[in-house]
């Protein structure tokens, strides 16, 4: 089949479920085009890579920008992306047209595009987007932002063929919130990535931690990915400034974001023993830190209302790492990790006691940790496969 990829980024140097995916589309046959945005270009071009064509048109870098000029840039994602589609593959023959939320804005360009190739339209929901931005007070509920995003939300479904869901939790939510959405679109599309032979080396979870840097009889805690408001950042901070006298317990954390100097600056002023912040690494030097790792942390806000997938909990299980997750409490990911794939331990980020509870009983464990470590990786071999993915779109097209 004929696959057309839109994306409001995407970059081959960087390891993201996206990339994944688009390689096992090619590897399994399938004919890739690509459609992106990028901040790096200063003007629009199509190139040839890995057998793949990738249009990308220059748009200004929204990531390290402020929300209004964020919500600006993202009203133009659409227009954007079409006018690469309409110069660089407008004659090409399309099976199907595959977009991840974020943004919601593409919602305008789907009509046209299905009416000039009769493609499905596959939408992957990653991301439940103005409430998730309103559950965190970035914005009102009862402004006029929230109100025009939410009408391009609900045209985005609308124009959707499928709506693929990150878990069983993403699924319900939208069914019970958005009822006019027909329930025949929504299926499970789980993030998904391709499975790596492990490196020996990055199977030392329960060891102790890392060689040569007096870290060798600390439990170490390690957190990667972006430091931000979503992240239950000051939850964090509390709950380890309330560990710090404990001599066997080190959190490491390593990324950016708008909190990482809130982060840096909590440490200096409390004389923290027990953290530590790192620069966000390149994806080599990130996984030789997190192969001494004992378990991987993610936390999100409590205040979010929508079930959140981080797929940093990927990365840990691709590495045979436990989790620790630290999260809001409509989200199923407690359930998967505990219950489902018995691959580490849950507490809900509104609870410093049950945190505090949480990373001692980890310590007192520790023993254990290699083997749910193990039974992640199992998990993930069986349901989080890249190939299911490619499967699900197959599928889709096949009806």
């Amino acid at each position: 089949m004929n696959v057309l990829c839109l994306f409001q980024k995407f970059d081959f140097s960087s390891s993201t479920i996206y990339l994944d995916l688009v390689r096992a589309l090619k590897d399994r046959g399938h004919c890739v085009m690509i459609a992106a945005c990028s901040s790096s270009e200063t003007q629009s071009r199509i190139e040839e890579r890995e057998g793949m064509s990738c249009a990308f048109v220059p748009v200004p870098d929204q990531f390290s920008a402020g929300k209004i000029k964020k919500g600006l840039i993202q009203l133009t994602l659409g227009r954007k992306l079409l006018g690469a589609v309409r110069a660089y593959f407008w004659r090409e023959k399309v099976d199907i047209i595959i977009y991840p939320t974020p943004p919601v804005t593409l919602s305008g360009i789907l009509k046209p595009l299905k009416s000039h190739y009769g493609a499905l339209n596959y939408l992957m929901l990653k991301d439940i987007f103005p409430q998730n931005a309103a559950d965190l007070g970035m914005m009102s509920e009862k402004g006029l932002l929230f109100r025009l995003f939410k009408r391009m939300e609900r045209e985005l479904y609308r124009e959707s063929d499928k709506i693929g869901c990150m878990s069983p939790a993403n699924l319900e939510y939208i069914r019970k919130h958005e009822p006019e959405v027909d329930p025949e679109k929504l299926e499970l599309f789980p993030n998904t990535v391709k499975i790596i032979d492990p490196d020996p080396e990055s199977l030392r979870a329960g060891e102790g931690g890392e060689k040569g840097n007096g870290l060798k009889n600390y439990v170490n805690i390690i957190f990667g990915g972006n430091l931000g408001k979503p992240q239950a950042i000051d939850f964090l901070l509390d709950g380890i400034s309330e560990l710090r006298d404990n001599p066997n317990i080190m959190f490491t954390f390593i990324g950016s974001g708008t909190e990482e100097a809130k982060i840096r600056s909590f440490i200096e002023k409390n004389a923290l023993p027990n953290l530590r912040l790192l620069q966000e690494l390149p994806r080599r030097e990130y996984e030789e830190i997190l192969k001494d790792a004992d378990i991987g942390l993610i936390s999100l806000s409590p205040l979010f209302t929508i079930p959140n997938f981080p797929s940093r909990i990927l990365s840990y299980m691709q590495m045979s790492k436990p989790v620790f997750a630290v999260t809001d409490r409509n989200t199923d990911i407690g359930e998967l990790i505990t219950a489902k794939a018995r691959c580490g331990y849950w507490c809900p980020s509104d609870d410093p006691e049950a945190f505090r509870d949480t990373v001692l009983r980890i310590l007192s464990e520790r023993d254990s940790l290699a083997g749910k470590g193990r039974n992640g990786r199992e998990y993930l071999k069986e349901h989080f496969n890249v190939e299911r993915s490619v499967t699900i779109l197959e599928n889709a097209v096949s009806g």
